[in-house]
Parts: structure tokens; C-alpha cells; sequence
């Protein structure tokens, strides 16, 4: 019988959480390959902490070459840069098109700097995260005292990044400002985690600027309505774009430009494409762009993936209602938030710092 492919397009969250189970119980009939930029995938959940200096880079890294190795799979280094879905080929920036029997997408989103001026050129985005950490380290490296560090955006990534900012290059005498425009500071959580996190950006010595949405970036810093906000450099937090390939996919996408899945995480209108995580958009709502959600989604897409090649009936990923936000304070104390209840304290970080280690001990080695 003729072996039949199945690529992964992605080194991101969910497509880690597969090459596990395959490790655990191959697919018979098939070969896997992914096909991912980088040979070590970043976890997002940790790089608040590499920020702060709380953990070496490698311990928020997934050998995804080991990962691969583990599930009898194959590793392409490179950039998926577009699809024929009807000769079901992956097509990628430094090779000839990799051919599928099944195809799951898991490439993750890009900056959107579209918006603003000068945003692509001068700042520094958070996603994609594989790209983010030598920069990061460049930052660090060129720092000096008397300089100011700026961060756009007002949601959970921006907030730990410039708390993060404040611990590894406040004690330098480096200036944190936060630009949180007109949607406010964390304007989709609990008032109550709002006060908690503003009073702590406050006493940390950050700058809080809202109420107006940066209008440009320059080499100079930021522009905010008619003022310049100096800095020497800017960290990009404002959300997520859709990658540019994905318009000549020839697969249904949103408004924003993101994949159409049905809750079993398959395309829609495609019997053998799936995607999940940022790159996806979730019928019949639309998910925050998170990390939190692509971890949810693995483990049902490794088990729809696995149906699809056998032809048996796939299942429902059910997005929880309200899930458990950490967000670290960079200093070694975390905020959390569930139902509306709000805690704080180095016990919140002591959990959050034991989910993450058990999340990634499941990918750097054996664990399960």
C-alpha cells in the first residue's frame, strides 16, 4: 500500500501537541513532515519571563528537530509561503512544493503594523515569537541608561512585556513607557484585574499613556496625537494580521484575512485541511488570538487528525467559557484572574511557573 502524507505547515502550539501523539502512537499508512522557520519553537507563555530575565531562552525552547525525531516525522526548514489546494502542494520560500494527503496549518499570525506609519519599519514585533528572541537580546545588549523603551498595546502581551521591561532594564536606569491608546489598558479582562494591573504599572515606574492611538513611528519614538513620545526603541503588541499568503490560498478566510474552521478544526469546504491557533478563525465566533488557545486546540486536532486519515467521525473542539489568565509581573509575582475573581503574589507566579514548566517537559523530552 502507498504511504500517504500528512504535512504540517507550522511549528506552533497546537502542531507540537501532534508530533507528541505521533511519538506516542504513529499513524500507520503515513509519513509526517513539518515544515516550520526554525529548528527550536518558541513557547509564548514563557517569553514575558526570558524578558524579565526569570528563565533562560532554551527553557521556553522546543527542540522541534528532537520533537520530529521522537514522532518518526520529517523536518523541512523553511517558510511555508503559499498552497495549491487543488494538486494539494505546500509551497515554500527555498524548495520545491511539499505534496499532501492531509494538511494541517498551524503557522501563526504576523504583526499588524499595516495601520501605521512607520510601524514595519521601526518597531519591534512580538509575533511572530520565533523571530523575536536574538532581537530581543540586541535591545538588551545596546541599552543604556537615560533611554527609553516604549511598548504599544494595552492587551495581556503588551502589559507583561512592559512589566518585563521595567525588571531587566529599569535597575539600568532605562525608561518604560506603555501606550495603550483609546481601547485602554486590558479592555477585554475584569475591571478589577484593570486597578491591579495599573496600580502595579504605576508603582513600577512605567508611563501609562492612553486615550489616543499612536499615530506614527519614527527613528525618533512615538507620535501620539500631536506629541513625540522619544524612545529608542519600540516593542509592537497591537494584535494580530493575517499572513499574506493566505489570500492566494485559494481557502475561505474571514474578513481579517484568517481561515474559516468548523469547530472540528477543519477548514471549511475542505475535507483534508485543517488549521488551528492564530492563524485560524472559529466558526461559529471567532477566538482571542492567543497561545492559551492554540494549547486547548492540540490535543483535539492531533485526535481529528488521526480520525481523518482512519475516516472516522471527527470531534468538537469546545472553547472553554472563561479560562485562567496569568499574567507575570516580571519580577517574580504573577495576577491572575477566573470567573471574575481576581489574585496576586508570588504564589501566583510559583503556579504559573509550574504550568509552564509541566507544559514544555511534555515537548523538551518524554514526558506526558
Amino acid at each position: 500500500m502507498t504511504e500517504r502524507t500528512l504535512v504540517l505547515a507550522g511549528g506552533g502550539h497546537a502542531h507540537v501537541e501532534v508530533l507528541r501523539q505521533l511519538a506516542e502512537r504513529p499513524l500507520a499508512g503515513w509519513r509526517a513532515v513539518l515544515v516550520t522557520r526554525e529548528s527550536h519553537s518558541p513557547y509564548s507563555g514563557m517569553l514575558p519571563g526570558v524578558a524579565a530575565g526569570l528563565y533562560r531562552p532554551d527553557q521556553a525552547l522546543i527542540d522541534a528537530r528532537a520533537l520530529t525525531e521522537r514522532a518518526g516525522a520529517s523536518l523541512v526548514l523553511d517558510r511555508v509561503e503559499g498552497l495549491d489546494p487543488e494538486a494539494q502542494l505546500v509551497l515554500r520560500a527555498d524548495g520545491p512544493p511539499i505534496p499532501y494527503d492531509l494538511l494541517s496549518i498551524d503557522t501563526g499570525a504576523t504583526p499588524d503594523v499595516s495601520r501605521v506609519p512607520g510601524a514595519a519599519e521601526h518597531a519591534l514585533p512580538l509575533k511572530p515569537i520565533d523571530g523575536l528572541l536574538p532581537r530581543l537580546d540586541a535591545l538588551f545588549a545596546e541599552a543604556r541608561a537615560g533611554q527609553t523603551v516604549a511598548v504599544v498595546g494595552g492587551g495581556a502581551a503588551g502589559c507583561e512585556m512592559a512589566l518585563a521591561m521595567a525588571a531587566r532594564l529599569g535597575p539600568r536606569g532605562v525608561r518604560v513607557v506603555l501606550a495603550v491608546g483609546r481601547a485602554g489598558l486590558l479592555p477585554d479582562k475584569p475591571a478589577a484585574l484593570r486597578r491591579r494591573v495599573t496600580a502595579e504599572i504605576a508603582r513600577r515606574g512605567i508611563a501609562l499613556r492612553s486615550g489616543q492611538d499612536v499615530a506614527a513611528v519614527t527613528e525618533a519614538g512615538l507620535r501620539i496625537g500631536d506629541e513625540m513620545a522619544p524612545a529608542e526603541a519600540v516593542l509592537w503588541a497591537t494584535g494580530a494580521a493575517a499572513a499574506p499568503w493566505l489570500a492566494h490560498s485559494g481557502l475561505p478566510r474571514d474578513a481579517a484575512g484568517f481561515l474559516l474552521v468548523e469547530p472540528s478544526l477543519r477548514v471549511t469546504g475542505r475535507t483534508n485541511v485543517f488549521a488551528a491557533g492564530d492563524v485560524s478563525s472559529l466558526l461559529p465566533k471567532p477566538l482571542p488570538k492567543s497561545g492559551v488557545v492554540a494549547v486547548r486546540q492540540g490535543p483535539v486536532l492531533a485526535r481529528n487528525l488521526r480520525a481523518a486519515a482512519e475516516g472516522r467521525t471527527l470531534e468538537d473542539y469546545v472553547p472553554q467559557r472563561d479560562w485562567l489568565v496569568l499574567l507575570s509581573l516580571g519580577d517574580g509575582r504573577a495576577l491572575g484572574t477566573r470567573n471574575g475573581l481576581v489574585f496576586s503574589g508570588r504564589w501566583v507566579w510559583w503556579w504559573k511557573d509550574w504550568l509552564d514548566r509541566r507544559f514544555m517537559a511534555r515537548y523538551q523530552g518524554n514526558g506526558r
